[in-house]
């Protein structure tokens, strides 16, 4: 897995100049090997917050969950009633809830935050591997030469693109699956 690690974080440093190629490289990597349907990276410096979305669904979900996760490094919500009780499941929609701690200079507080509609969906990442990758991606972002204008009409704009290019990876995944499942089962033979 270490070496499959270093190969997305090659493929990350090669996403080119712009914040929106960057984050489009960020979720199709971790969609590759972890599914989630909504998510960000949140960042606190002196110069104030940002929001980095990789699928939008969120909302206000990733601030709050930023806010609890308080001093660990980990936080995980596994079912919708673990959200309600922590108030983050203002009808979301989420049932899972994956936020991960991420150190960058000049950074004072970030994570990146995973959402899934699916209960237990984040019981088995590859946390180590989902936060290597977040953390060079804000590195990149706020540390880097990518731009981070993300507001207004261009947000809106970005976060649509974003979801359905997520959307396309995954339509994507089940056409290769099924087709896999065509070809185990002998008919992918002409007659």
């Amino acid at each position: 897995m270490f070496q499959q690690t270093i190969q997305d974080l090659l493929s990350i440093t090669a996403a080119g100049p712009r914040a929106e190629d960057l984050l489009e490289r960020v979720c199709a990597t971790i969609l590759a090997f972890e599914r989630f349907e909504s998510g960000e990276l949140l960042a606190h410096t002196e110069h104030g917050s940002s929001r980095f979305l990789l699928a939008p669904g969120l909302g206000e979900v990733g601030r709050k969950a930023l806010a609890q996760l308080g001093g660990e490094r980990t936080l995980r919500l596994d079912t919708a009633a673990q959200l309600q009780e922590s108030g983050l499941n203002a009808g979301s929609g989420l049932a899972s809830l994956l936020v991960l701690r991420l150190e960058a200079p000049s950074v004072t507080s970030a994570a990146i935050v995973l959402g899934h509609s699916r209960p237990w969906s984040f019981a088995a990442a590859p946390l180590s591997r989902v936060r290597t990758i977040a953390s060079v991606a804000l590195r990149l972002l706020v540390c880097g030469s990518a731009p981070t204008d993300n507001s207004g009409d261009d947000f809106e704009l970005m976060a649509e693109i974003t979801r359905l290019r997520t959307h396309v990876s995954t339509l994507k995944a089940e056409i290769m699956g099924l087709r896999a499942d065509l070809a185990r089962r002998g008919y992918d033979k002409p007659r």
